[in-house]
């Protein structure tokens, strides 16, 4: 079986939001899922003087769809920018893959 990757560009301050979002989560559903942002964090901005460039971060369909619904629960203020932010990166991938094209990615689940 296959899944979508989705590449979405935050900074560091938009990845410590959906950790938060993510941190309020039952631990079971969004264990891994911390750990492979975090290391795309670290990956991405250990040598950055700026952590205010977006850099990319990939996450599966279903990894974007807890992510968003996460966000979703923390007060309208505070994400209200990020998840419109998202929801764009995601759909348009999304509807380019529909397309035809190629900017979504198939990964196999099982790795």
């Amino acid at each position: 079986m296959t899944e979508r990757i989705v590449a979405v560009e935050i900074n560091l301050e938009e990845g410590s939001l959906i950790l938060t979002a993510l941190a309020e989560c039952p631990f079971k559903t969004v264990f891994e899922l911390i750990g492979k942002l975090n290391q795309q964090a670290h990956h991405q901005f250990a040598d950055a003087a700026d952590q205010s460039i977006q850099k990319p971060f990939t996450f599966s369909e279903q990894e974007m769809l807890l992510t968003i619904e996460a966000l979703g629960k923390l007060p309208y203020e505070q994400v209200h920018q990020l998840l419109a932010k998202l929801t764009i990166q995601t759909e348009s991938q999304l509807q380019t893959c529909k397309d035809g094209a190629d900017f979504v990615t198939q990964s196999n689940a099982g790795h």
